[in-house]
């Protein structure tokens, strides 16, 4: 009961890292030598919009591991998918940096909170 509790501080701390416009670092060339790095939340269409489908699917998983846990309070038998969508959502973030170069001091955050609630669940 006590890993289910903090498992849930955990993801809702990571959901209110995500809603901060710092978690997805994204970097636009407005000019041939000049970079420009720009920020966005997680639940942000802009990512989106450039083909960074990842953040927002970290994002709404992590809102389903929200309430699988709650749901796990009940006595409901929720370990396994709890499980999966939390490694989906550390998958989702490394490819995320890999892929597109997003990464952020934030996501990073967010990512071991997403961790540390894994390790919270296994049996």
């Amino acid at each position: 009961m006590v890993k289910k509790g903090i498992s849930i501080c955990c993801m809702l701390i990571a959901i209110i890292l995500m809603a901060t416009p710092y978690g997805i670092a994204m970097t636009f060339a407005p000019g041939p030598t000049e970079l420009v790095t720009r920020y966005f939340s997680y639940f942000s269409l802009m990512p989106f919009g450039y083909g960074n489908w990842l953040p927002i699917i970290t994002a709404l998983l992590s809102i389903v591991v929200v309430f699988l846990l709650l749901l796990g309070i009940r006595k409901a038998n929720t370990g396994k998918a709890v499980r999966v969508c939390l490694t989906l959502c550390i998958i989702a973030s490394v490819l995320s940096w890999l892929i597109f170069e997003s990464i952020s001091p934030v996501g990073v955050c967010i990512a071991v909170f997403h961790a540390v609630a894994l390790v919270l669940q296994i049996p």
